[in-house]
């Protein structure tokens, strides 16, 4: 499922498997209606998340920490100046205002670590990622693996260091080359509790460089507490299809696939079953084409993987000539365009009709596209994937002649193999 953030009255959009995502509209506003799973498909944090959006969180109004502080999302439940009262990982009450312990609050709930005053106090399974920043950037986010739910602190000092209230605190929900999402208490400085999405200039403009701040600390859950969430979650949802079965685990790997990104879960479920790999550097490049030579490797692979008969697809000639010679062993075309251009939507639904075995459909309705003939040479290919789920097209159209995108190809793989995905 893609899924686009409409910000102002958001709403989830249950989109197409093979198109591209429109872009999102930016707001200064909170935006009204939020899901959890805008943000996050790793359950076990949904369901977190879920009870933060409800003002479930670990604040409370004394210092026995007896009496929970409700702070519900578009309420103005965190006045300016009111004391709560949070435990930290040692068992210490320690106090603050406002953002500051809201944003300490949410991070508690969310991932059972609570920050002390600092960024390397009373942590557990946390750690500092970056520090003493002038500016944010999608770039900088993504060279320095910043994901879900990290903690940002804001400061007026000119080296990073804690100063008071002359700065803000706040949870990071996703970014993406537009803009960033982020939770917060005392939005505006008038106690309000929202989500805000806000582009890159305009983030910088409000709580950095057009208040002379500067980010004085991100931190966020190590590689391995996060590892341990998704693997935890991972065998209770799939339904992996053949002889599947994870064989590595996907730890925010590519810097760039946002957490709340249309594609990650398609990504983090064909790279963990070895039907994709990166780009090199850290990077999955989810909105490059994919040309016919990579569609014929897919291909390949899940058949191999379904049957986990071990193929060995090295070669010393073209990295791709094995993936053809294993395809043709199964009587599958793939001589239909030269290997280094850019597959066609139909193309590729017909190569993954032929790797996707009678006992893997699931039982459904055709989809009626109006944009494939009924006497087209890919018709029934198309016609056999949408009843079984696997794609959906947008809007009533399924666009055989457009090119496809590797994210794109992600969620068509992630749901050949786990049938939990399909339909959606």
């Amino acid at each position: 499922m893609k899924k686009r953030i409409r910000l102002y009255l958001l709403a989830a959009l249950l989109t197409a498997a093979l198109t591209a995502p429109a872009v999102s509209a930016r707001t200064q506003a909170a935006v009204e209606t939020v899901k959890s799973t805008d943000f996050t498909d790793v359950p076990a944090l949904v369901e977190r998340l879920d009870r933060v959006l409800a003002g479930d969180v670990e604040m409370y109004g004394d210092i026995r920490c007896q009496t929970p502080a409700q702070a519900v999302l578009n309420t103005r439940a965190t006045p300016l100046g009111r004391t709560y009262y949070v435990k930290s990982s040692t068992g210490q009450v320690y106090s603050g205002t406002s953002c500051y312990i809201y944003a300490n609050a949410v991070y508690a709930t969310l991932f059972g670590d609570v920050p002390y005053h600092g960024d390397d106090v009373g942590w557990s399974h946390s750690r500092r990622v970056a520090g003493n920043l002038a500016s944010a950037s999608y770039s900088g986010f993504t060279t320095l693996g910043v994901g879900f739910g990290a903690l940002l602190r804001t400061t007026a000092n000119a080296d990073g260091s804690y100063n008071g209230s002359a700065g803000h605190s706040m949870i990071l929900l996703g970014y993406d080359r537009e803009g960033i999402t982020y939770l917060e208490g005392n939005g505006d400085g008038k106690g309000l509790v929202r989500v805000a999405e806000k582009s890159w200039d305009s983030f910088n403009k409000t709580h950095l460089t057009g208040k002379g701040r500067r980010i004085s600390f991100i931190v966020q859950p190590t590689e391995d507490y996060m590892a341990s969430l998704v693997s935890g979650a991972g065998d209770v949802k799939r339904e992996l299809v053949g002889y599947f079965a994870e064989k590595r685990v996907y730890r925010g790997s590519f810097t760039d696939v946002p957490a709340r990104a249309w594609f990650a879960s398609g990504v983090r479920e064909a790279y963990e079953l070895r039907l994709l790999e990166g780009q090199g550097a850290g990077r999955f490049g989810p909105y490059g084409t994919v040309t016919v030579a990579e569609a014929v490797a897919v291909c390949a692979r899940f058949l191999s993987g379904y049957y986990a008969d071990g193929w060995d697809f090295t070669s010393g000639g073209a990295w791709y000539e094995p993936y053809y010679a294993y395809c043709r062993r199964w009587g599958i075309d793939v001589d239909f365009a030269p290997p280094d251009t850019p597959i066609r939507r139909a193309d590729f639904a017909r190569l993954m009709s032929r790797a996707l075995p009678e006992d893997a459909l699931s039982a459904g309705t055709a989809r009626a596209f109006q944009d494939v003939p009924a006497g087209s040479g890919y018709a029934a290919a198309v016609r056999r994937l949408s009843a079984s789920g696997v794609i959906l097209g947008e809007n009533g159209v399924f666009k055989p002649d457009s090119t496809l995108q590797r994210a794109e190809m992600a969620q068509v793989l992630a749901r050949m193999a786990d049938r939990s995905l399909r339909g959606r």
